[in-house]
């Protein structure tokens, strides 16, 4: 019954992230800074609430994953979600096409208010928040890497501990799933509402194309359909 209700859950939030993305892409380039930020607000707590509904399923399940792809766990899930710092890499990304598309405007003085025409302080506090998230991402992998080495797995008695090993597991994920919201929550911050529209599009496109791809690859994903 949880693994049900965990792969329930996590369908309802995949179609969720699908009606996020196509509202942020209509409205991305309307004059109306303030709806922008309510719907990037909107994003970002669905994100929230997601992981917060993962720290109640069993860590055993959140780590295989089973509603997911083979393609999904095998290119693109670190710790059983995308790495925090693949976010980083789409901004610089999205930031660095645009920024070369509109260079002639931008020697004119025109500004285009897109992830083109980050300021030098926007990019100092992205530079950090990426070496900050390296930093957290590279511990959270030694300490996974620990778990699954054996250490402290057995008891004082000299028999598995099989609970605790689960909740050492359990610890990693829910360190990882945080690390993920502070990165999305630290660069919505410091990007303008129609910058973080833009990085919050990118994102998605990226997870549905993975999931999409995984699909196909996968002869139609029987019983993963998202």
């Amino acid at each position: 019954m949880e693994l049900e209700a965990a792969t329930r859950r996590f369908r309802l939030w995949f179609r969720g992230l699908r009606s996020l993305r196509r509202d942020l892409r209509s409205a991305r380039w309307d004059d109306d800074p303030a709806q922008l930020s309510k719907l990037v607000n909107g994003f970002v707590s669905h994100f929230s609430d997601y992981c917060a509904a993962r720290a109640e399923t069993d860590p055993v399940w959140t780590l295989a994953a089973p509603w997911a792809t083979p393609v999904e766990r095998g290119a693109a899930y670190w710790l059983a979600g995308w790495r925090p710092t693949t976010l980083v890499h789409i901004l610089y990304t999205e930031s660095s096409r645009r920024f070369e598309a509109q260079l002639p405007d931008l020697l004119l003085g025109v500004r285009s208010g897109n992830l083109g025409d980050l300021s030098p302080s926007q990019l100092a506090q992205i530079d950090e928040l990426q070496r900050r998230t390296v930093a957290e991402e590279d511990e959270l992998s030694r300490e996974m890497a620990a778990v699954q080495e054996g250490h402290g797995a057995v008891g004082a008695d000299g028999e598995l501990d099989v609970d605790g090993l689960v909740g050492r597991v359990g610890a990693v994920l829910a360190g990882a799933d945080a690390l993920r919201l502070r990165t999305m929550k630290r660069a919505v911050e410091i990007l303008e509402p129609a910058q973080a529209a833009e990085l919050l599009v990118a994102a998605a496109d990226m997870e549905i194309g993975f999931r999409e791809f995984g699909l196909n690859h996968d002869g139609g994903g029987s019983g993963r359909a998202g």
